[in-house]
């Protein structure tokens, strides 16, 4: 019965952590987006002008601007004061938070907020999430699809134009590192590409595991930049699974808090300052400069706050020696740091002042212990780190006095994934009990409707998905979940077989870490 339950169910845990909506097949990772078109032209008609006319600007800007000019519709003054209210202090700021928002909603045209979990919507976008209802009015008296229809070659050649060095760029960052193209990781990496805001911009928001990264226009494509960015994306979660190594050199954080010119982000997370080390190092080796230049590199990330860069760099050194994949190398590496060594180093090196124009920090939002506690548990859970992730949503669990939907969740998806179908059916009752956050409930319904399903018991099957459908959940992706349910049982012979195909490419692919670390 274990093996047949998270056979069928494999693939169903991911769900936990839908990908964003408007996305085009799974598959392809460089997209244009009809809902990031929809945001930005709504913006610049309501008088976002950053870097409008710019060198660098786009023409087709200066176009769907013109195009809109004489529009007049009821939504004007509306979307004129909201902008207006919700400008923040730098411009870099304002946009920032309307294209997480465009990342966060439903396709056209209700432009709903995915908002699935407490901690789904970052602050920034929490704050705008009145825009859903402006924009879906907006959508339709602009006539935003036909314009979308005739600005959207110009998109395909930006993307046309990044293609080739892009897929270079991030291909020899993965294997370099080791990384299966075909992994799940390496596929959650998305680039939108982005006509409509100030030029010379890189944008990398993380949602639940994946990572997408908006680039705006530019005279030279911004490809070092996005590389960056998916470094960031392999590296930042070995330093998750690693975090109780991590944890034993922090010591050397206090170095950290020395340093003019790191962001404070840096000073205040040990774990995100080690990836940033580690990236540059990488960076600097995938670049193989001449000596001298390499050393430079190095000794300026060490002197603007990226403390461990240097002893990462020689690291990476040997591992190249090797033949392990990198996830295999990183523990040791992690184990492998001299803290005396390192804080001698750290005591002699001067630190760079503080630049004019500081790096911007990644948009994090400030988090409660408990959920902090359960973002780790839900990155874990996308690991199948499974044994870790039971203990943070356990503590998140305990921290809340025993009563989390959320973490009652995470458990039921963990226990899906361990073949226990009567725990996690417990789990998820508990979730319902437990909050009234229509996703969960949604979520916790098809769960349990595809539990029985899988044991038989269609009539409960179909009680649980009709519950589903009548949460109040909008979100598109769950309510089709629920639909399909209805539709036929969950589980037939061909998704049987389909999810086993599924379950040893992953076997496959993961064999060798497994081997190393059971």
């Amino acid at each position: 019965m274990r093996k047949t339950f998270a056979a069928l169910l494999a693939g169903l845990w991911l769900l936990g952590a839908p990908p964003a909506s408007g996305q085009p097949s799974e598959g392809d990772q460089l997209i244009s987006d009809i809902r990031l078109f929809t945001v930005l032209t709504a913006i610049n008609v309501a008088g976002y002008d950053a870097g409008y006319l710019s060198p660098s600007d786009h023409a087709v800007r200066r176009v769907v601007r013109e195009d809109l000019k004489d529009f007049q519709g009821p939504t004007l003054e509306r979307l004129k004061n909201f902008f207006q209210q919700f400008k923040q202090p730098g411009a870099g700021e304002t946009l920032a938070q309307y294209l997480a928002f465009a990342l966060q909603c439903e396709d056209p045209p209700t432009f709903a907020l995915r908002a699935s979990l407490p901690t789904d919507l970052p602050p920034d976008v929490r704050r705008i999430r009145a825009l859903s209802s402006i924009l879906s009015e907006f959508y339709h008296e602009a006539e935003i699809e036909k314009l979308w229809v005739r600005y959207q070659p110009a998109y395909e050649k930006q993307i046309e134009r990044y293609q080739g060095p892009l897929i270079e760029a991030l291909l020899g960052a993965a294997a370099y590192l080791r990384f299966s193209p075909t992994s799940r990781q390496t596929r959650s990496f998305k680039v939108y590409f982005s006509l409509l805001g100030a030029p010379n911009q890189v944008y990398a928001r993380s949602y639940q595991g994946a990572i997408h990264v908006v680039v705006q226009a530019s005279k030279k494509p911004r490809i070092d930049e996005v590389r960056h960015a998916f470094l960031m994306h392999l590296l930042d979660p070995l330093s998750i699974r690693f975090a109780e190594e991590i944890g034993k050199k922090d010591v050397l954080a206090r170095f950290a808090l020395f340093a003019p010119a790191l962001g404070e982000v840096y000073k205040s997370n040990f774990q995100l300052l080690v990836t940033k080390s580690l990236v540059k190092a990488v960076e600097t080796r995938l670049d193989s400069p001449p000596g001298a230049e390499s050393e430079s590199r190095i000794q300026q990330a060490l002197r603007e706050g990226y403390i461990l860069t240097p002893y990462f760099y020689g690291a990476l050194a040997e591992y190249e020696k090797q033949p392990s994949s990198f996830r295999l190398y990183y523990k040791d590496m992690i184990r492998g740091i001299q803290l005396r060594r390192e804080a001698a180093r750290l005591q002699a090196t001067k630190f760079t002042p503080a630049a004019a124009r500081p790096e911007p920090a990644p948009a994090r939002p400030r988090l409660s212990k408990t959920d902090k506690l359960l973002n780790e548990g839900e990155g874990l859970l996308q690991l199948q780190e499974l044994a870790q992730a039971r203990g943070k949503f356990i503590e998140a669990l305990e921290k809340s006095g025993g009563r989390n939907a959320q973490a009652q969740y995470g458990l039921g998806r963990v226990a899906i994934l361990e073949g226990d179908p009567d725990l996690s059916r417990e789990h998820f009752r508990q979730a319902l009990e437990s909050g009234p956050d229509t996703y969960i409930r949604a979520m916790a319904e098809v769960y349990m409707g595809r539990i029985d399903d899988v044991v038989g018991n269609r009539e409960q099957a179909l009680v649980h998905y009709r519950r589903a459908l009548a949460s109040g959940e909008p979100t598109t992706r769950v309510l089709e979940l629920a639909r399909q349910g209805l539709a036929e049982p969950f589980g037939r012979p061909d998704d049987e077989e389909e999810s086993e195909r599924e379950d040893e490419e992953e076997d496959d692919e993961d064999k060798e870490e497994d081997e190393e670390d059971p």
